[in-house]
């Protein structure tokens, strides 16, 4: 009886039905390397610690804003109160400044300087209306006024005094010149150009042809016709 047909077989048996020699299985690491780690989960940005210390300073910093705007305006309401006027009392005006008081003018037989020169006038005359001798002489034309005055050098070189250089006022603040001519006739006078040296003292005589009747008040003198002058008070 013949024998049907069959392949040969191989001669160590069938061969295997996985994976080929050498080849690593599906979904597994290759050899030598490990397993990759999957990867991490991501927080929300609420749970992040970095988020919660920027808002908790937020919120300290809105909180002590709100308390400290608080504070100012209650503090501005007291001041407020404090400083306004309780009704029905008297407001008090405050009181003015008094005005600075002028410095008080020298009078008779006290020292006055300008410049280089002190002066101390010792007295005034108005009694005269002729001065000279009985061979010169000349007339006021109202009445003369001789003031008597002492003029110190407290500089540090000779100067020269020239009585015309002073002038004469009156109450209502008519100035009068000094009458140079007149001087001339006044025995001592002492008033034409004169010399001083420093530390010596001249006794002179300035003569003011005025009104009749006229009543002087002040004297001007200057050390020089270019000077400031100081003004001594006759009454």
């Amino acid at each position: 009886m013949t024998q049907p047909y069959a392949p040969p077989q191989p001669p160590y048996g069938p061969p295997p039905t996985g994976q080929p020699y050498g080849q690593m299985p599906v979904g597994q690491a290759p050899y030598g390397q490990p397993p990759v780690a999957p990867a991490p989960e991501k927080k929300p940005l609420w749970k992040k610690t970095w988020f919660r210390v920027v808002a908790a300073l937020f919120l300290l910093t809105v909180i002590g804003s709100a308390i400290n705007g608080g504070d100012k305006a209650e503090t501005t309401g007291a001041d407020a109160a404090v400083d306004a006027p309780a009704a029905g009392a008297d407001v008090v005006a405050p009181a003015e400044e008094a005005a600075p008081e002028e410095p008080s003018m020298p009078g008779i037989g006290q020292a006055a300087a300008d410049g280089d020169f002190s002066f101390v006038v010792s007295g005034v005359d108005c009694s005269l209306t002729e001065i000279g001798s009985q061979y010169m002489s000349t007339q006021a034309q109202g009445q003369f006024c001789v003031v008597d005055v002492a003029v110190t050098n407290i500089g540090n070189e000779s100067g020269t005094f020239f009585g015309d250089n002073a002038t004469l006022l009156n109450a209502e603040g008519q100035e009068f010149s000094a009458d140079t001519e007149a001087a001339i006739y006044l025995d001592d006078s002492d008033s034409l150009l004169e010399e001083i040296n420093p530390g010596n003292t001249l006794n002179s005589k300035v003569v003011f042809d005025v009104p009749a009747g006229t009543t002087p008040a002040a004297i001007e003198l200057h050390d020089s016709a270019f000077s400031g002058g100081v003004t001594v008070a006759l009454q």
